[in-house]
């Protein structure tokens, strides 16, 4: 019983990381700060070096039309800014999965989601 209920815990902070406020920075495994090195798709960027893939995002790819709109608005939201990412320990390929917030707190998966260039995913 007590396994399950971890499991669900695990993906309400992978899925839904927005709605949970600071539990998915207390629940990361390391937490990286810095400004984006480079975006890779819509759902993927570096921070200080760290490929950072969005645990709550699925965005088309980068090769389609909606794929290069979405790398674009990321690219947009995320221009000088300095990120805090709260990773928790999953990787998928290269990359770390979590989440990660632009200076104002603002989730940057929720937000992709929010304007409809990317859905949710599961």
């Amino acid at each position: 019983m007590a396994g399950g209920a971890l499991a669900v815990g695990f993906f309400a902070v992978e899925r839904f990381p927005e709605l949970l406020g600071p539990i998915p920075e207390l629940a990361a495994v390391r937490v990286i700060e810095g400004p984006v090195g480079h975006i890779r798709d819509g759902d993927t960027i570096e921070v200080v070096g760290v490929p950072v893939r969005f645990g709550s995002l699925d965005c088309a790819e980068r090769e389609t039309q909606e794929g290069q709109v979405a790398t674009r608005r990321l690219r947009e939201l995320t221009a000088g800014q300095s990120l805090t990412c709260a990773l928790n320990g999953r990787t998928s390929y290269d990359r770390s999965i979590g989440r990660c917030t632009l200076p104002d707190g603002r989730d940057l998966a929720a937000v992709m989601i929010r304007e409809g260039l990317c859905g949710r995913y599961w």
